[in-house]
């Protein structure tokens, strides 16, 4: 379990010295976060080293950036303003949240089963890849047999608890 320790060992060193300017409607502030489920697996982070441990290390990515947006503005999701209204500069808040305030819960009228003859061409899908369908729309595919093909549509943080671990870097 190192990268639990990892991030432990950050969100310790991160929380100790927290400037006393609170955020405030409207401000503009960069933050870090980790987003992580309730078995420790880092599913996103703006830190790199952690990104290099759980293998979500993108090279395109510039994690020198972190997170900047405006509270309020609503540029980010209702409840993530919520979380960093009144935390202070260096602070870090740990919030866990249920499926059905996110992705919701798992639902299996969103797991399909399709013949063959209504797929043009099976041998260019394998199981476990993910297709997008109409509007965007992701489906993870879970069987393939010669006579069908089974996609769930659900999304895969749905039914998972999550925790988002916060840590304000400035008000810019």
């Amino acid at each position: 379990m190192e990268i639990q320790k990892s991030v432990e060992e950050y969100l310790e060193k991160s929380d100790k010295e927290w400037k006393w300017i609170e955020i405030k409607s409207w401000d503009n502030i960069t933050v870090d976060y980790i987003w992580r489920l309730e078995d420790g697996t880092v599913f996103d982070t703006s830190i790199q080293s952690i990104a290099k441990e759980c293998w979500k290390y993108n090279e395109s990515r510039n994690y020198e950036e972190w997170l900047t947006f405006q509270v309020w503005a609503g540029q980010m999701i209702k409840w993530f303003d919520e979380w960093v209204i009144w935390m202070k500069v260096w602070q870090t808040k740990t919030v866990q949240f249920w499926p059905e305030k996110w992705y919701w819960n798992r639902n299996e009228q969103y797991v399909m089963t399709y013949s063959a003859e209504e797929i043009w061409d099976l041998s260019k899908f394998t199981q476990g890849q993910r297709v997008y369908l109409w509007m965007w729309t992701a489906a993870l595919i879970t069987e393939i047999t010669d006579k069908s093909i089974t996609l769930d549509l659900n999304h895969e943080l749905a039914g998972k608890n999550l925790i988002f671990d916060i840590t304000i870097k400035s008000i810019n």
